[in-house]
């Protein structure tokens, strides 16, 4: 592609989305006297993670959501955690509630994680939802990957059928949730991960490449098929010249000479998915109301 690939901004596509979550939030509070809430529960004061948990509670409330925040101290226990969870399961005003991940390293975050109610689990992350995304069946889905996909086939190419996807990056946030949605697309998907032997010979298999490692710069030009779509779902906090930065898996400004189309970290992924979020917050409400139910019997 003369001049390098088409960066895409995800900027755009999250206030779009934004804008349709807040007339559905509008609608379920006219037509239906609800009000659509999030809680997000944060432990500890670690200050990279209260920026981004406020900057999820704000972007909520613009969208029309209720938001209740829980600040617990760092010394609160897993068991004082999950009471404060069990609590917002059983309250039938809460419709999504999100545990921030970034949690102290000596905590057992999947035990928080399937503390919450898969019907509330608008984070995708429990694994009651991983089995449905699994079996092709509605679930939550992580938002990093659904926003990736998304950004996808809002921009790239709508029914990437048959295209062949390379997902780098197993985990069960981002890359195994990927490479389910690619699957679902009916691409062709082989999912590597940093240990794979000749990963770059892999990887320039690829009209679609998935960077979802956390590895910061790990994808450089030789992993790259010229014409590909690449999409960055990796978050790296690294430093540069004193200036705390963050960035993706991908070295951007070497692979948009060589790519189709690429997503920059930030301003790519991380719109659209804090959009998602909020999109699953109002299924949630829904679902737990079971309003579309009652719409198809209605």
């Amino acid at each position: 592609m003369a001049g390098g690939a088409r960066v895409i901004e995800g900027q755009p596509t999250a206030r779009d989305m934004l804008r349709e979550v807040h007339k559905a939030v509008r609608d379920l509070n006219t037509d239906h006297r609800l009000t659509v809430t999030l809680a997000l529960v944060v432990v500890g004061d670690d200050a990279n993670t209260l920026r981004l948990i406020e900057n999820k509670k704000a972007r909520a409330e613009e969208a029309g959501l209720r938001t209740q925040l829980y600040t617990l101290p760092a010394d609160t226990t897993d068991a004082e955690v999950i009471t404060v969870i069990d609590g917002l399961n059983h309250d039938d005003a809460v419709h999504g509630i999100l545990v921030q991940h970034y949690l102290p390293r000596y905590r057992d975050a999947r035990r928080l994680i399937e503390a919450i109610a898969p019907s509330k689990d608008v984070d995708g992350f429990h694994t009651s939802n991983a089995g449905l995304l699994a079996n092709d069946a509605p679930a939550f889905v992580p938002c990093e990957a659904l926003a990736g996909i998304h950004l996808l086939k809002t921009v790239v190419e709508s029914r990437p059928v048959g295209w062949h996807a390379v997902v780098v990056g197993d985990t069960h946030r981002t890359g195994r949730p990927a490479a389910r949605l690619l699957l679902n697309e009916r691409c062709t998907v082989t999912v590597a991960n940093e240990d794979t032997r000749d990963l770059a010979e892999v990887c320039r298999q690829a009209d679609i490449l998935v960077a979802a490692t956390n590895r910061a710069g790990m994808i450089r030009t030789r992993h790259v098929k010229p014409g590909a779509a690449v999409i960055d779902l990796g978050r790296s906090r690294v430093t540069v010249n004193d200036e705390l930065r963050i960035v993706g898996d991908v070295r951007f400004d070497e692979v948009r000479e060589v790519a189709g189309w690429i997503t920059p970290v930030p301003g790519g992924v991380g719109p659209v998915a804090i959009a998602m979020l909020m999109r699953n917050v109002v299924t949630a409400c829904r679902r737990q109301n079971r309003l579309d139910e009652k719409a198809r019997h209605g």
